[in-house]
């Protein structure tokens, strides 16, 4: 009875904070720049920079020219934007955790989406994959540079497998589901939609995903082996240029999430996200309910990019941890709602 009760007042206080989002007008000082380009992909992360620019929000807060760009890689992504040609990129935590902890000039204005159970290992049912140790019998295809590689990594550290003796072949997703169903691959470890995409198409089968276990015996158990959300970057460079677009940048963007958050308005961003992805709506009304849209900086966010920073320092992908605190930057955040700032980020322009 009590969790529910505090389930409730939970919701009762989003939806009051939404509301007064959705009433604050967004432009209270002119931006530096009205010119704005952001990455985006094919994912629902990703609904929340769609439903923004469909609303209108970007330009009322004062950024006129809004353009979007979708890359091959977060690499190439992550070069845009030190190149400046996009100045905000949303990909999972890793690749940003990875580039600050060595060194690389970027800073995390909060958090888009936590997905924990977005990431899937997918297999062939012929492949025989039924317990842990059969995933050293099949090729699994995935991105060892994203999320997905650390995934992989909690899925053998829980387990007990030598990650070393885990074949992975490193593809993006499109390649990745084109070898599995050639038998090139077995298995593929992705983000949705792949996953749903794999389910549907081809003749396969879960057996983990970021919060639980398919393995036989195992179904549906809670096994958490996820770090992963989406999260809003910058370079440092612009964030120090533009103090007044970074904060119009990050309203906005809270602004969307509330509006996407509350369930009276579901039907609609759905719609809207469809329709600009040209993506079947049924698809992503199941879909949906992986994210939680949720900006706040507290004791979880701080956990779980500790857990990317561990992962990374066990793999030997960072040489000088950082406090995870240290290219946070929560100033803007707090402009917008101080409530949404649990923890103070260290970084400061």
């Amino acid at each position: 009875m009590i969790t529910r009760a505090r389930k409730t007042l939970t919701t009762i206080a989003a939806s009051l904070l939404a509301a007064a989002f959705l009433s604050t007008p967004l432009r209270a000082e002119q931006p530096e720049t009205d010119t704005l380009t952001m990455s985006t992909g094919v994912d629902l992360p990703f609904i929340v920079h769609i439903v923004a620019r469909e609303k209108g929000w970007f330009a009322e807060a004062g950024f006129k020219n809004v353009e979007f760009k979708s890359f091959a890689s977060g690499n190439l992504a992550g070069e845009a934007l030190l190149a400046d040609e996009i100045q905000l990129w949303t990909p999972g935590n890793l690749p940003p955790v990875a580039m600050a902890h060595n060194g690389v000039p970027v800073v995390i204005l909060g958090t888009n989406a936590v997905s924990h159970g977005l990431e899937k290992i997918v297999v062939r049912k012929d492949a025989g994959v039924e317990k842990p140790e059969d995933l050293y019998k099949v090729k699994l295809g995935l991105l060892v540079s994203s999320t997905s590689g650390a995934l992989l990594g909690n899925v053998a550290k829980k387990y007990h497998l030598e990650l070393n003796k885990i074949q992975t072949v490193n593809l993006g997703p499109p390649e990745a589901m084109a070898a599995l169903a050639n038998n090139e691959i077995q298995g593929i470890v992705f983000w949705e939609p792949w996953p749903y995409k794999a389910l549907a198409e081809q003749d396969t089968k879960v057996v983990h995903t970021g919060t639980k276990s398919f393995f036989s015996g195992t179904e549906n158990t809670d096994a958490q082996v996820s770090n992963n959300r989406t999260v809003w970057v910058a370079s440092q460079d612009w964030v120090r240029r533009n103090p007044i677009a970074t904060r119009a940048l990050v309203g906005v963007l809270v602004k969307a999430q509330a509006y996407v958050r509350d369930p009276a308005n579901r039907a609609e961003v759905l719609k809207i996200y469809s329709d600009a992805q040209k993506q079947p709506i049924a698809m992503n009304e199941v879909l949906l309910d992986n994210y939680t849209f949720d900006p706040t900086v507290d004791a979880t966010y701080v956990n779980d990019m500790d857990a990317i920073a561990d992962f990374l320092t066990e793999t030997n992908r960072i040489q000088d941890r950082k406090d995870v605190l240290s290219y946070t930057y929560t100033e803007p955040l707090k402009t917008v709602d101080p409530a949404l700032v649990e923890v103070e980020g260290q970084w400061k322009p």
